[in-house]
C-alpha cells in the first residue's frame, strides 16, 4: 500500500521508526512567513524615499531631513508591524490561483471537490489559497512537508467548513504533521491525529490521513474527524446539537454508525469504546462519506448536521444549502 502512495503522490519521505510529540508549547505561529508581496510593495517607497532623504542630505543635517527620516522610519515600523494584516487583507481578496498540477491532485484523488460545479470548485480553490496562507504546517522528524499532502489535508478544513462564511478556524493556526501514528505523552497510546485546543495545534499522521483519502470504502478519513472536531471547539458545538438518543442507547447508536459505513464487522474495534468527545467528528466523517445510508439511518442527525455545517452533500455539485457572500 504504501509503495502504491510513492508512485501516485508527490511523496519521498523515508519510514520511521520512533515517534514523540514535541513540546507543543514550542510551536508558534510565524507571522505570514507564505507571502509578503503587498508588504514589500508598500515599503519600497518609503526606502526609496530614505534613500534619497540620505542621497541629498546637507551637512550638518536640517530639521526639516531629520523630521523626513523619522516620518519614513514610523512608516516602516508600522507596515512591518501589522505586514501580517495586511498580507492576509490583500490575498483573502485577490488569492493566488492553486498550482495546476495540485488541481490535478484533486481532481484524481478529492471526489468532494470533483464533484463541484465550476462555480463552486473556484470557491474551493480561493478558500483553499488563504487558508495555506494563514496556517503554519510544522513537520515532526520528517525532512520537508510534501506538498500535494499539504493541500488535500487543507481540502479536508475547507470541506468542512465550505457552508460557513467564517472557514478559517482562525483558533487553529499550526498543523503538525507526523508520518505515522504517534505516541501521545497525555493519552500514554499511538494517535492518528489530535486538537490541542489551548495551543491552537492540529496533530496528523500521513499515512492514516493518505489511506482515508484513497480508499474511505475500507479506511477512516481522519481529515475530515479532525477538523470537524477543531470547528466543533471554536463553534462551541455541543452533542446535544445532533445527537438526541438517549445516553443508555450510545451503544445503539454506535452499531447505527458502522452500519452506515458498513463496517459492522468491526463494530467492536472501531465503534464500541469510541469516547462521546469524537461523536461530532464520526458524525460528520460519515456525514460526507455515507450521506445515503446516513439519511435513512438517522434523518435527525442528518438534519441537524446540514443546519451546522450548511451543507448536504446529497447534492454533490452544489453542496451548501443557504447562500453565501462570496
Amino acid at each position: 500500500m504504501r509503495q502504491c502512495y510513492k508512485r501516485e503522490f508527490h511523496y519521498r519521505i523515508p519510514t520511521f521508526q520512533h515517534y514523540r510529540i514535541k513540546n507543543i508549547h514550542s510551536f508558534t505561529h510565524s507571522k505570514f512567513t507564505h507571502s509578503t508581496m503587498p508588504t514589500f510593495v508598500l515599503l519600497a517607497p518609503a526606502l526609496l524615499i530614505a534613500f534619497l532623504l540620505y542621497w541629498y542630505m546637507p551637512s550638518p543635517a536640517t530639521n526639516l531631513h531629520i523630521a523626513g527620516f523619522v516620518a519614513v522610519a514610523v512608516y516602516g515600523a508600522v507596515v512591518y508591524t501589522l505586514s501580517h494584516q495586511i498580507n492576509f487583507w490583500w490575498y483573502k481578496r485577490f488569492p493566488p490561483t492553486l498550482p495546476k498540477h495540485i488541481k490535478r491532485v484533486l481532481l484524481d484523488f478529492y471526489p468532494y471537490y470533483n464533484r463541484l460545479n465550476t462555480t463552486e470548485r473556484q470557491r474551493f480553490e480561493r478558500r483553499m489559497s488563504v487558508f495555506k496562507i494563514d496556517k503554519d504546517f510544522l513537520t515532526q522528524e520528517l525532512p520537508k512537508m510534501p506538498d500535494d499532502i499539504r493541500h488535500l489535508m487543507i481540502a479536508s478544513a475547507i470541506q468542512v467548513t465550505f457552508g460557513r462564511e467564517n472557514y478559517l478556524l482562525k483558533h487553529w493556526g499550526v498543523f503538525a504533521i507526523y508520518r505515522q501514528e504517534f505516541h501521545s505523552p497525555q493519552l500514554q497510546e499511538f494517535h492518528a491525529g489530535e486538537v490541542h485546543e489551548e495551543d491552537g495545534v492540529i496533530l496528523l499522521a500521513i499515512d492514516p490521513f493518505i489511506a482515508g483519502i484513497k480508499t474511505p470504502s475500507k479506511n477512516y478519513d481522519i481529515g475530515l474527524h479532525y477538523l470537524a472536531k477543531a470547528m466543533q471547539y471554536e463553534d462551541k458545538i455541543k452533542n446535544e446539537d445532533f445527537l438526541f438518543h438517549p445516553a443508555a442507547e450510545r451503544e445503539s447508536f454506535l452499531r447505527t454508525m458502522s452500519l452506515i459505513r458498513g463496517r459492522e464487522r468491526r463494530f467492536e474495534q472501531d465503534y464500541l469504546h469510541a469516547p462521546p468527545e469524537d461523536d461530532f467528528g464520526l458524525c460528520v466523517e460519515h456525514f460526507f462519506h455515507a450521506p445515503e445510508r446516513f439519511e435513512q439511518a438517522l434523518p435527525d442527525t442528518y438534519n441537524a448536521l446540514k443546519k451546522i455545517l450548511n451543507q448536504d452533500p446529497l447534492n454533490g455539485a452544489n453542496p451548501v444549502i443557504n447562500e453565501l457572500m462570496r
